[in-house]
C-alpha cells in the first residue's frame, strides 16, 4: 500500500472510530445526549513519573503525585507550581473535605505528608512502616487512612498532627474509597478482592471476590445506588453491590487502567485505559444499569486522571514513551509528559481549545 493510501486508510479508520465513540450512548448523561469527550488542551508538565491524581473542588485546583514530590494546578487561572512539596516516589494525594490539607504518600521515603492547601506548607512528615501507596479522608471518623501493599493501614488525625494507630487488614492493598458513614473498600491485589473495613470498630467486615480480575487497581465508590466499580489490569471493570459484595456486572474496558473517576452529577463514569490509549466512559443509570457508553481516544500510556464537577473537564496525566529498559519498564520521554484535558462535546471550551506547550 503507498503512503497516501495507508494515510487516507487511517483516516477512515480513525473517523469511523470517532463515529462509534459519539454515538454509542444516545441514552446516558442523563439528558438523553452521549458526552464524546474529546481532547482540547495539553498542558506541559515537567519530566518525570507520576501516579494518581486529586481534585480539590473548594479551591479549584489540581493535585498529581510525582515522582519527585506533588504536582500543582490552579484550574481557574492555569497558575502551576511544579512542585508544591517535595519528595520521593509520590503515589496518592487525598484531601480533607473543606479542602484545606492534603495527605500526599511519598513511597520513596515511607512517609505521608500533611500540607496546607492554600500555603504548600508541610504540616507534617509522618514516618510509616510500610510503603505507603493509597491514601483517603475517611469522614465518618475524621481521620486519614494510609494504605500499603504490606496489608496495614496507618490512621491519621490530620488535624491534631497525630498517629492514632495501625490497622491490619491484610493481602496487598491498592486504591481504596470510603462510603462516608463508616465503610471503607479497598482493592486487595494479592487475592484478587475488595476488602471491606468498618471504620468505627476498626475491623474487617467483609471480602468480596473479584472473580476473573487481575491486578485490581482503580476503585469508586457511587453513592447514589450505593455500589463499587473496580477496575482489573487484564481489561475488565467489575460492578459490584456496595452492601452484599454481589457481582452486578462484569464490563469489557481497555487494559492497564489505574484508575475509575466519577461524575456523580451526570451518571458517569470514566476509566482511562493506557494499553489502549482509550478512556472507557460507562453509563450509571443503577445497580444493575451500569454499561460502556462509549470509548474515547487518549494516547498510550494514559492510566490516571481526575475530574472538574463544575466544569466536567478530564485532567488526564500521560506522556510518550521509548523502548523498555533492562526492568522492562519504559520511561517517560524528554519532554513529552503533560495534562490532557478532556471536555465533553457540545459545550463551548473554546478558551481552553489550545495547547500550553
Amino acid at each position: 500500500m503507498t503512503q497516501r493510501l495507508w494515510k487516507l486508510a487511517l483516516a477512515m479508520v480513525c473517523f469511523a472510530v470517532g463515529l462509534t465513540s459519539v454515538a454509542g450512548g444516545e441514552e446516558a448523561d442523563g439528558r438523553g445526549v452521549a458526552p464524546g469527550y474529546h481532547v482540547i488542551r495539553r498542558v506541559a508538565m515537567p519530566d518525570g513519573w507520576w501516579d494518581y491524581a486529586s481534585f480539590d473542588p473548594v479551591h479549584r485546583r489540581l493535585f498529581v503525585s510525582r515522582a519527585n514530590g506533588v504536582f500543582e494546578m490552579d484550574v481557574d487561572t492555569g497558575k502551576i507550581d511544579p512542585q508544591v512539596i517535595p519528595g520521593s516516589e509520590g503515589r496518592a494525594s487525598a484531601l480533607t473535605p473543606n479542602g484545606d490539607r492534603v495527605i500526599a504518600t511519598m513511597a520513596g521515603w515511607g512517609a505521608a505528608i500533611v500540607f496546607d492547601t492554600n500555603s504548600g506548607d508541610v504540616k507534617k512528615m509522618f514516618s510509616l512502616r510500610q510503603v505507603p501507596d493509597a491514601a483517603v479522608y475517611d469522614p465518618a471518623t475524621k481521620l486519614a487512612w494510609v494504605m500499603g501493599r504490606h496489608g496495614e493501614a496507618t490512621l491519621l488525625d490530620v488535624d491534631a498532627l497525630r498517629d492514632v494507630g495501625v490497622v491490619q487488614i491484610g493481602g496487598e492493598l491498592e486504591f481504596a474509597a470510603v462510603d462516608g458513614k463508616g465503610r471503607l473498600f479497598v482493592n486487595d491485589v494479592e487475592n484478587r478482592q475488595v476488602t471491606v473495613v468498618d471504620t468505627r470498630k476498626r475491623t474487617v467486615s467483609g471480602h468480596y471476590k473479584l472473580r476473573g480480575c487481575e491486578e485490581p487497581t482503580g476503585l469508586a465508590y457511587v453513592a447514589r445506588h450505593d455500589i463499587l466499580i473496580s477496575v482489573c489490569g487484564n481489561g475488565l471493570a467489575k460492578v459490584l453491590d456496595a452492601a452484599l459484595g454481589t457481582e452486578l456486572a462484569s464490563l469489557s474496558v481497555g487494559e492497564d487502567a489505574d484508575a475509575v473517576i466519577v461524575d456523580a452529577a451526570h451518571d458517569l463514569a470514566f476509566i482511562p485505559c493506557a494499553k489502549d490509549g482509550t478512556v472507557a466512559v460507562l453509563a450509571v443509570g443503577g445497580p444493575r444499569d451500569v454499561r460502556v457508553l462509549e470509548t474515547d481516544r487518549t494516547q498510550p500510556g494514559t492510566r490516571t486522571g481526575t475530574l472538574d464537577p463544575k466544569t466536567r473537564l478530564l485532567y488526564l496525566p500521560t506522556a510518550r514513551f521509548g523502548p523498555k529498559n533492562k526492568l522492562g519498564w519504559s520511561d517517560p520521554l524528554p519532554g513529552s509528559v503533560e495534562l490532557l484535558v478532556m471536555a465533553p462535546g457540545g459545550a463551548d471550551y473554546s478558551e481552553a481549545n489550545r495547547s500550553e506547550r
